[in-house]
């Protein structure tokens, strides 16, 4: 299990690292197209559906595994807290696991979906014809760590991201 765990965890720091570099080439992107908009009135064609259809994506889904990692994921538990202890860890444990349940079925789903557009050829439609398996693969490759992770924490199998003292698994 450690080295399952290990592996999640440099998968989860890969992506967090292309999930920053995208974000920076976002920022780099937009304003070069702004300066080539405004000031030689040539605006890139390409550089607004790159970064909507593509790295805006990517980083976003890129983030998921590691914020839940770090404890960065928002959480709410306001019913949960006032769970008595032994249901309030079971309840949580089955959360999570309906989570990584959930997470892996997205997985799976984008996959089957990105190889349907990728045999279909599907395009975005506009000047540029962005192929779509590639949104759909960047959605599978975010969610497959997560789903991993969070199946992890529902079996106790790796620590949950918080600082409940009482329950290790609870929500923040």
């Amino acid at each position: 299990m450690n080295g399952l765990r290990r592996m999640l965890v440099c998968c989860e720091n890969v992506l967090a690292i292309m999930a920053g570099t995208l974000l920076v080439l976002m920022m780099v992107i937009t304003s070069l197209d702004v300066v080539m908009r405004y000031v030689f009135h040539s605006p890139l064609s390409w550089g607004f559906d790159l970064v909507t259809h593509y790295f805006l994506v990517a980083a976003f889904f890129f983030s998921f595994s590691i914020a839940l990692r770090e404890g960065g994921h928002v959480a709410v538990d306001y019913f949960v807290s006032r769970f008595p202890g032994g249901f309030r860890r079971s309840a949580i444990a089955l959360a999570w696991g309906g989570c990584g349940v959930l997470a892996t079925v997205v997985s799976i789903t984008s996959v089957i979906e990105a190889a349907h557009a990728l045999s279909a050829n599907e395009v975005v439609a506009g000047i540029i014809p962005w192929p779509v398996w590639v949104q759909k693969a960047i959605v599978a490759l975010g969610m497959v760590p997560l789903g991993l992770r969070l199946l992890l924490i529902s079996t106790g199998a790796t620590p949950s991201p918080s600082t409940d003292e009482e329950f290790p698994g609870a929500f923040h």
